[in-house]
């Protein structure tokens, strides 16, 4: 297992999980480019969308899943990851750029 597979099983979404692969994919363009995050649909859903044979709009509802799941399974982990307080679920786009932040160790050098 790598580090992505890691956390996302420390948040309840493990490989048998809908819409894990979708998230993994999308996870992994984050860390490619993290400038791919100003434009999600264009630049995160619709790649994940062509590699898993799906809509972009299946793409985001499943990230959206995975992100819900995230919260209600492991909270306190999600607040390690964002390295601060969340008041509330964080949306798919600042839950990449979190994820990006924690796995690469830079959590300062981006916004979220």
């Amino acid at each position: 297992m790598d580090k992505i597979d890691i956390t996302l099983c420390k948040l309840g979404i493990c490989p048998t999980y809908t819409g894990y692969r979708e998230m993994y994919l999308a996870i992994q363009l984050t860390l490619e480019d993290p400038a791919r995050l100003t434009a999600l649909v264009r630049r995160i859903y619709t790649p994940v969308g062509q590699a898993t044979g799906k809509r972009w709009t299946a793409v985001e509802r499943n990230l959206r899943t995975v992100v819900r799941r995230a919260w209600e399974a492991n909270p306190a982990y999600m607040v390690e990851i964002a390295g601060r307080p969340l008041e509330h679920k964080p949306e798919t786009g600042e839950f990449l750029a979190m994820m990006w932040g924690y796995l690469t160790g830079r959590e300062e050098d981006i916004a979220t």
